[in-house]
């Protein structure tokens, strides 16, 4: 009976400490991704940071997503190669404390 209670601990232990932060980073990666949209700023696996503009669904195989790199340098990649998504920001809307930033 001990060696089912220890093993049912080792077992929750596992899924708390190893599975479900992973399970919630893929999801957290699957929503960011689902909400990637032109105009957003990625990082990308190879370590570019890079602009998405414009995202097309094939008929068949992957989504295609066009970056640009550079002024007129775009790169075609699959949403695999995105790393992470910056968030927005407002432009114009100044510093935290109201004054511009220059």
């Amino acid at each position: 009976m001990e060696f089912f209670v220890a093993l049912l601990f080792v077992v929750a232990a596992f899924y708390f400490i190893l599975l479900r932060p992973v399970m919630n980073q893929q999801r957290r990666r699957r929503r960011d991704l689902a909400a990637l949209d032109v105009g957003d700023e990625v990082l990308t696996s190879g370590g570019f940071y890079a602009t998405v503009r414009a995202i097309r669904t094939m008929d068949e195989g992957p989504q295609e997503i066009m970056l640009e790199v550079a002024p007129g340098v775009e790169l075609r990649a699959t949403p695999d190669a995105i790393q992470h998504v910056t968030p927005r920001t407002t432009e114009g809307a100044g510093s935290a404390d109201g004054t511009d930033p220059e």
